[in-house]
């Protein structure tokens, strides 16, 4: 600083030089007008840019997490992300469908999304419809079920009843089977695909859209439990192990003898033995309930699903099974058992036999706990 003075002052006088001054001034204002056009500029194009992307941004959302009014939106069972952003779009829940897109991209809950009917509001920003749909609280709990070891006419019977499309119609839809994709190597009867669980119900209910839940939801679980491939692995038709999956569903009591029963079955189809399934002929007499026959129901019934008159698998399903008796019937457990029988219907214990005799003396249980009570008897009826 010592030497910055010293030039600007005469070094004989010891004056200040004007001239010199008036340079160092000069050439201060210089600089500190540049730095004040260069701020101010870049001030006033970051203004310029923020105004324009504000501006932007609210052409392609609104901004008001409030909205404008209520609406239910129905979003479609495997709707994609741009789906549900049309779906948003024609409801005017969001301005653009560019929005919701972006606001789901930026947010991997998105995928989680479940189909269904939810409360929402019109003109709200994207990222507030998406937060709406992720809530559980703003889906309308409209639903329907169909129970597992249902036969199909009880299957169309509570879907009726539960959903107020006229069974005649459910029946119309299947005659059109095309129209639900299912898997080539299904065969031509309609049960066995018509998968048990909850659903929600549609805004507008038709006999189309009540059905394709259940029957995508099968398709979705085949695909899973990539059936095909495991069945051709096992040695059998992917459909003859949906049959035999049927059975297991309707003649277990409980999940951790699944897979014992159908290794039951699968030795005695290897060995060229008849199945002898109670619930198979339960099904070809239409009997409900429970799958308990006689030997009146078991002859003079020519029926091919009566498997103690005919070896090998009946041509179709019994019921659609549930994912644990398609899993069962994929993996059968190691043993070498030819017959099972439950000896308490009320714990669901069963026991599994190599030989005749141990049947027998399995049986024999049974029927003394049959005898126990007269509540029991009602049971084993």
């Amino acid at each position: 600083m010592a030497n910055l003075f010293r030039e600007l002052r005469d070094p004989e006088t010891g004056r200040w030089v004007p001239k010199e001054v008036w340079y160092r001034v000069r050439g201060a204002i210089a600089v500190v007008l540049s730095l004040t056009v260069l701020i101010g500029g870049g001030w006033f194009v970051y203004s310029k840019v923020h105004d324009a992307w504000i501006g932007y941004r609210t052409t392609e959302d609104y901004i008001d997490p409030a909205g404008v009014a209520d609406v239910v939106v129905e979003i479609p069972q495997g709707s994609s992300i741009n789906k549900i952003a049309d779906i948003l779009l024609a409801a005017d829940v969001v301005r653009t469908g560019k929005a919701f897109e972006r606001a789901a991209g930026s947010d991997p809950n998105a995928r989680k999304i479940q189909y269904g009917l939810y409360k929402m509001r019109t003109q709200i920003p994207a990222k507030t419809a998406l937060q709406m749909l992720l809530d559980p609280a703003n889906q309308i709990k409209n639903q329907y079920q169909i129970r597992e070891g249902l036969r199909l006419s009880d299957v169309i019977t509570a879907l009726a009843a539960s959903t107020k499309v006229p069974e005649k119609d459910l029946q119309a839809a299947l005659k059109n089977r095309k129209q639900f994709d299912l898997p080539s190597w299904v065969g031509k009867s309609n049960e066995g695909f018509i998968f048990p669980d909850t659903y929600n119900l549609p805004l507008k209910p038709t006999a189309q859209s009540v059905l394709k839940a259940p029957i995508n939801e099968f398709k979705k679980t085949v695909q899973d439990l990539a059936f095909e491939e495991r069945a051709n692995a096992l040695g059998y038709k992917p459909y003859d192990v949906l049959i035999m999956a049927s059975i297991i569903e309707r003649e277990v009591f409980r999940d951790e003898d699944r897979a014992k029963v159908a290794r039951v079955f699968y030795n005695r189809l290897a060995k060229g033995m008849k199945l002898q399934s109670d619930a198979t002929v339960a099904y070809s007499i239409n009997k409900t309930g429970t799958i308990w026959t006689s030997d009146a129901d078991r002859k003079k019934n020519k029926s091919p699903y009566n498997t103690y008159e005919h070896k090998g698998l009946p041509p179709g399903p019994i019921t659609a099974p549930a994912k644990k008796a398609m899993e069962a019937a994929l993996n059968p457990a190691d043993g070498k058992w030819l017959y099972f029988v439950p000896i308490n219907l009320d714990t669901g214990e069963t026991v599994f036999s190599e030989t005749l005799a141990e049947h027998n003396a399995a049986t024999a249980k049974l029927k003394q706990w049959c005898l126990a009570s007269p509540e029991n008897r009602k049971k084993c009826a």
